[in-house]
């Protein structure tokens, strides 16, 4: 290699370097192929077997709910026999591959021998999703899809366990194991092994703990993700493989791209034994990485005990977050893994957004002027003396960095004002989410003070509650104060924002009648009698011919009336639902519903909105503007049910507290 001043260059362009689909298993794999085609030419001594996710009921629910802190059990398999496909694709909340954990346990141990989250397991880190092909790992269908082809033969038995250490539950988990019963194993068979580590940062002056096991048996590959924290190239350290004792390494690399196949930096890419699924390009503060490593044509055996490191730098002289997973083989009992970290400290600069965040992106208002930024499409601006737009060490659900927008060079009096659009005037609570760090100062927004200053970047938030905001656009002053005497800077780092609506007073009685035949959402225009007359004492012809009358429901403590399992049948069908408004006054008025599913709404006998939509409810979907005369003002809505689900939210925006609701007019 040539000497570290003239080499590995991240800036310069990236070149392709992965080979088409129709190469990759073919030529870089030549020889594992050609062993696997041979072996279909004899007589397979095995029986073929799968556990798996499907709906036992018979019906279509194929997958599993794993709760919150519980462990699912994927598979209890007798042997001896051996493992050779695991799939799974999962739905759940962001970042689930770091939150779910999988651990496989060979003949009634008590410490795993396979543990790692779910993802790192399936070649990526971060939590984050990313397609890859390589031999033993494929990630596909945006990531979603992960396959394992490790081949884990074990004796007496086998047990496959998932954690969902998250905070939500895990909606659904699919997943098949396939194994092969197998005549009998040899009693020196080395068993399959998958350990998770991580340093945030590792140790100053010692490289990162890749392995170290003990016992007979052979290193077969590991991945590595890097969370930078700071600018430049992460890599420059140098692999070291110690085997059995050995004071200096037998297997001394030149960098960590040289181990992991690459050269010059790492770009994305793949191949059947080494890669790069994800690498941000920019190589900033908070610019993520993993590659991988495959031992397959060349595993690394060992005796008594083997001991991977690769430094963090060179010479160790970064300090960015690592983690991996090491993939081996040994005889048993191994080495016990010390306590894998609690999920929060695996996602350390992950951030999943409240509701209604808005993530601007930014731009400058005009070429060459940095007083003015703004995001178009979001009806976003900042204004200030200098600003200055980057991006944050923290990521979303999509594994994209959120932008940042500071002031540059702020002292006390600075200000910056960010403008942004409302659609309706209403009391509103504005979160405002920035960063905190050692240049950063106080400011004072909306009378509330917001304190910046932090040894190290750390997202924080602060709510400024029950403002009243005009339709249209409104606008925050940030005024810098003064700066904590640690502080480097006055600077203001702003992320992003989110509303909602602070005061929300839902219509809580209604008087139901129905339900009416409604075969699909063409029939929603389909009048009948309770469109045309107010008579809440009246009985009529109903769905399947039953009589139907008008009924007292209240909405639960959400807002929401909820009609599925009170008002039957309750599909393919309407209800009609009838309230009344008193106005003080003759007033233009803001109407606020979500239905499950299409709705339409009279105000005194006159229909205001219709929207034939198959959808869930939520509050606020539709926005009406309507007309309220003095006085009680009936309100009638029509639900129509397609299928799942079925109920409503109306309120209208009353920041003055203004308007009264009621089953009928005092």
């Amino acid at each position: 290699m040539m000497p570290v001043t003239s080499r590995r260059r991240p800036a310069l362009r990236p070149r392709a370097w992965f080979v088409p689909a129709a190469l990759l298993i073919g030529a870089a794999a030549l020889v594992a192929g050609q062993d696997l085609l041979q072996g279909l030419g004899r007589e397979q001594d095995y029986r073929s077997r799968r556990v798996s996710s499907y709906d036992r009921s018979g019906g279509n629910r194929d997958s599993i709910v794993i709760a919150p802190g519980k462990t699912a059990v994927l598979a209890e398999i007798e042997g001896p026999a051996a493992i050779h496909h695991i799939w799974t694709t999962i739905a759940a909340e962001p970042f689930y591959g770091r939150k779910l954990v999988l651990r496989v346990y060979w003949d009634n141990e008590k410490s795993p021998s396979v543990e790692a989250p779910i993802g790192d397991f399936f070649g990526v880190g971060h939590g984050l999703n990313r397609d890859f092909v390589s031999l033993p790992v494929v990630c596909s269908s945006e990531g979603r899809a992960r396959n394992c082809y490790w081949f884990m033969p074990f004796r007496r038995s086998c047990r496959v366990t998932v954690k969902n250490e998250g905070a939500r539950p895990v909606d659904a988990f699919y997943y098949y194991i396939d194994y092969r019963e197998l005549p009998d194993l040899a009693a020196d068979t080395p068993y399959f092994h998958a350990q998770y580590r991580q340093e945030f940062p590792p140790e100053p002056g010692r490289n990162y703990l890749l392995l170290a096991a003990e016992g007979a048996g052979h290193l077969v590959g590991t991945n590595l993700s890097v969370l930078q924290r700071a600018l430049g190239w992460w890599g420059e350290g140098d692999d070291m493989i110690r085997v059995d004792g050995e004071s200096r390494p037998s297997l001394h690399g030149t960098g960590s791209e040289d181990y992991y196949s690459d050269a010059w930096g790492m770009r994305e890419g793949q191949s059947p034994f080494y890669g790069c699924p994800l690498q941000e390009e920019d190589f900033q503060a908070g610019a993520k990485a993993t590659v991988y490593r495959f031992h397959v044509p060349d595993p690394i055996p060992f005796t008594r005990r083997i001991e991977a490191t690769i430094e963090h730098g060179h010479a160790n002289d970064r300090a960015d977050f690592l983690s991996s997973v090491a993939y081996w083989y040994q005889t048993e009992p191994h080495r016990p893994f010390p306590d894998l970290p609690p999920a929060a400290e695996r996602l350390p600069f992950a951030f999943e957004p409240p509701e209604n965040f808005v993530q601007p992106r930014w731009t400058p208002a005009a070429e060459g002027r940095f007083d003015r930024f703004v995001d178009a499409a979001a009806g976003l601006a900042m204004a200030g003396p200098r600003l200055a737009a980057g991006l944050s060490s923290f990521y979303g659900a999509s594994g994209a960095r959120y932008p940042v927008l500071r002031t540059d060079g702020a002292s006390a009096g600075h200000k910056a004002e960010f403008r942004f659009p409302v659609g309706v005037r209403d009391l509103y609570d504005i979160e405002v989410h920035f960063l905190r760090g050692p240049a950063a100062g106080n400011f004072r927004v909306l009378g509330r003070r917001l304190e910046g200053y932090a040894p190290e970047a750390a997202l924080a938030s602060i709510v400024l509650d029950k403002k009243l905001l005009e339709a249209g656009p409104n606008a925050v002053v940030f005024e810098a104060e003064d700066k904590d005497r640690r502080s480097a800077g006055s600077d203001l780092f702003f992320v992003g924002y989110s509303l909602r609506p602070a005061a929300r007073r839902f219509v809580e009685e209604w008087r139901l009648a129905g339900p009416f035949e409604a075969a699909d959402m063409d029939d929603l225009p389909t009048a009948y009698p309770p469109e045309t007359e107010t008579a809440p004492a009246k009985s009529y012809k109903g769905k399947g011919g039953a009589t139907v009358g008008w009924r007292t429901v209240r909405a639960d403590a959400a807002g929401y009336v909820r009609l599925d399992g009170v008002i039957k049948p309750d599909e393919k069908a309407v209800v009609y639902a009838a309230a009344y408004v008193l106005s003080p006054d003759d007033r233009e008025a803001e109407l606020l519903l979500g239905s499950d599913d299409g709705v339409r709404v009279w105000i005194n006998g006159e229909l205001v909105h219709t929207n034939p939509a198959y959808r869930a409810a939520e509050p606020d979907l539709d926005r009406v503007a309507v007309r309220l005369r003095k006085g009680w003002n009936r309100l009638l809505i029509k639900v129509l049910q397609g299928a799942g689900g079925w109920g409503y939210y109306v309120r209208f925006a009353d920041p003055d507290g203004a308007l009264r609701y009621a089953l009928g007019p005092d």
